[in-house]
């Protein structure tokens, strides 16, 4: 619940739902996205009416879950290794030179996967609502609703995710030296870098 609300709010944030306006509120009090997690909970509490419906009904939605999974963290390590590459800039911490290899073959094998977990656990005349694997519908079917309404309309629009980035907080990262709290001046102190990466502090005359 409250990853699926911090979603939420990050999409409204960014224009992506119907009445986005209403979902990307932050409560003053509480400074949370109170809305976000109201939707969330009745959205939650629907799925769960699901269960009145069967097993079917909500063995179909938990189906999800593993393909769901595999994809989201395929996605950004198949990005990184064929579509990056050599672009892309490494963290403080990374597999170095075994990077490409190791993120090739995880994405190569949720490739695979994913078919695999399509598939129903029994074939032919056995098969029947209750054993078939509806993991393509209920996955398959709003993934190919939101591709479509991208292409229609979504591209003409969304500009991708909004800056909520401090300036003040990008100087820090650069620099290594925090911005000064708001009405205090500089000194009169110049802060110099050595090749070996100590820090210096020189008086200005």
């Amino acid at each position: 619940m409250i990853a699926a609300s911090r979603v939420t709010y990050a999409y409204a944030r960014d224009d992506c739902f119907p009445l986005s306006g209403l979902w990307k509120q932050v409560n003053n009090r509480t400074q949370t996205p109170v809305n976000a997690v109201i939707l969330n909970g009745v959205l939650g509490i629907l799925m769960c009416l699901l269960i009145f419906g069967g097993t079917v009904a909500i063995g179909a939605l938990f189906s999800i879950g593993a393909i769901a999974q595999f994809i989201a963290f395929a996605i950004p390590i198949a990005i990184r290794v064929f579509i990056v590459g050599d672009r892309f800039k490494p963290g403080p911490w990374n597999l170095g030179k075994w990077s490409k290899p190791i993120g090739a073959t995880g994405a190569m094998f949720v490739f695979l996967m994913l078919p695999i977990l399509c598939l129903p656990s029994v074939t032919g005349n056995d098969l029947t609502a209750d054993l078939m694997n509806w993991t393509c519908l209920v996955y398959g079917a709003p993934m190919l609703a939101v591709s479509i309404w991208w292409v229609v309309d979504a591209k003409n629009w969304f500009k991708g995710p909004k800056v909520n980035v401090e300036h003040s907080l990008y100087i820090e990262d650069v620099t290594g030296v925090p911005p000064l709290p708001e009405g205090e001046k500089e000194d009169d102190t110049a802060v110099t870098v050595s090749k070996d990466g100590a820090d210096s502090k020189d008086a200005i005359a």
